[in-house]
């Protein structure tokens, strides 16, 4: 994993695939508690996307002004009642966006917090998503994920997810 600020340019993503959601089952988050995302979290998604990022191979060396525009641009075309946070002590610690591009629902972006990482709550909130979309008939979904992002690699193909080629 890269401790540098990568260059957007350089790096690639690839798509992973889900072919039933509803046979992923519940896990419970090891901290917190899971809620709707609310327009109130505007500014706390924000610090919680840069400081999730920051220094990691998604770390693309963004300030508050990007990240509060990645969020504006996520509340203005992600699935409201299939995305979701996690909250510990009063502070947002993970979240779990569901947008759709092309007809396909994507679970993404997923943020934890550096401070609750390596506890299954990754997992734990992308599960709560599925499980969302699987109830509302919703059974495949797919993933975004930057390549050499070993983290998020093991959360989804441990939900069953499978690599389907390079996106874009």
């Amino acid at each position: 994993m890269s401790t540098e600020p990568n260059d957007a340019t350089s790096r690639t993503r690839s798509e992973y695939r889900l072919d039933d959601s509803s046979a992923v089952r519940p896990r419970a988050a090891a901290i917190g508690s899971v809620r709707s995302v609310g327009r109130d979290d505007r500014e706390a998604l924000a610090a919680l996307m840069l400081a999730a990022y920051r220094g990691t191979i998604d770390d693309e060396g963004e300030g508050d002004a990007e990240a509060l525009e990645a969020i504006d641009h996520y509340f203005a075309t992600m699935e409201w009642q299939h995305s979701v946070v996690c909250e510990h002590d009063d502070r947002l610690v993970a979240m779990s966006f569901v947008v759709v591009v092309d007809g396909r629902h994507y679970i993404d972006p997923v943020a934890t917090a550096a401070s609750h990482k390596g506890q299954g709550l990754g997992t734990a909130i992308v599960t709560v998503s599925l499980r969302s979309l699987a109830d509302a008939g919703i059974t495949e979904v797919g993933a975004t994920i930057t390549d050499g992002n070993t983290a998020s690699e093991r959360l989804f193909t441990g939900l069953g997810f499978v690599r389907v080629g390079t996106w874009g």
